[in-house]
Parts: structure tokens; C-alpha cells; sequence
């Protein structure tokens, strides 16, 4: 059964081949007519993509994107879900941890007690902050201003 040296056409050309492999790769390329002509074609292409660069869209393009209010709206519906998920994960597991704590008695109380407090203060922040965010949201005066 002989190898079908079609597949090492591009490791071939990439240098990806080991020695051995180059050797018997190029002597197969010299016995075999349409391996060369697939050589040549796939070396042509090689070297017309190699100079090609993926060009950038203007500004305008993007501030059109972003202007769109089915962009904005998505964003804003997504960021809510992913903060009410996170919200909702972060207070189950605080819940879990004070109850494995009340009813965990092999730790010592002073233990128990700091970790509570550390979540409760946790909690709060978490409150705090997700406040000050929709009070700045409606508020805030750059919020017309294009980036």
C-alpha cells in the first residue's frame, strides 16, 4: 500500500516535514506528475495569500454598528442576565455557607463567626455597588458622548 502524499503537500511547504520525511516527500514529487502539478498550484497559492492583509473598517462602519439600537439593547439585556445570574449564584452560595456554618459545630465559633461577618460584608458591598451602578446609569452626564 503506498502513502498518499497529497496530505504532506502543505507541511511540505509550511517546513513542517522532518528530514526523512522531506527526502522521500521531494523524490515522490520527482516520480509523480500531478503531485508536482498539486506542488505548484498549492506554492502559487501560498504565495499570492501571503501578501494579502485583512484591511480595517473605518470608523463611521463601527459608529454606525454601535449607534444601532438592537446593538445597544442587546448588550444592555445581556450584561443584566449575566449580572442577575452572577447576583443570584453569589447569594445562594453566601446562603449555603452561613447554613453549613450554623450547623457545622466542629469549627470554632470565633471561626464561624468571622466568616458570617466576612460574607455579610461581602453581600453588602455587592448591594452597594450594583446601587451606585444603576444610580450612575440613569445619571451620568457622558452618557450621549461618542467613544
Amino acid at each position: 500500500m503506498s502513502k498518499d502524499w497529497r496530505v504532506c503537500v502543505s507541511g511540505y511547504l509550511d517546513g513542517e516535514l522532518d528530514p526523512t520525511e522531506r527526502a522521500a516527500f521531494e523524490r515522490e514529487v520527482a516520480r509523480d506528475p500531478e503531485l508536482a502539478h498539486e506542488l505548484a498550484a498549492m506554492r502559487a497559492m501560498k504565495e499570492v495569500t501571503s501578501g494579502m492583509k485583512l484591511s480595517e473598517f473605518p470608523d463611521y462602519v463601527w459608529d454606525r454598528y454601535w449607534e444601532g439600537t438592537y446593538n445597544r439593547l442587546e448588550r444592555r439585556i445581556g450584561w443584566f442576565f449575566f449580572s442577575l445570574g452572577a447576583a443570584v449564584l453569589l447569594a445562594g452560595g453566601l446562603y449555603e455557607l452561613v447554613l453549613v456554618l450554623i450547623k457545622d459545630a466542629s469549627e470554632p465559633l470565633w471561626m464561624r463567626v468571622a466568616i458570617g461577618v466576612g460574607c455579610t460584608g461581602l453581600a453588602i458591598l455587592c448591594v452597594s455597588v450594583a446601587r451606585e451602578r444603576l444610580f450612575m446609569l440613569r445619571r451620568d452626564p457622558y452618557r450621549e458622548v461618542k467613544r
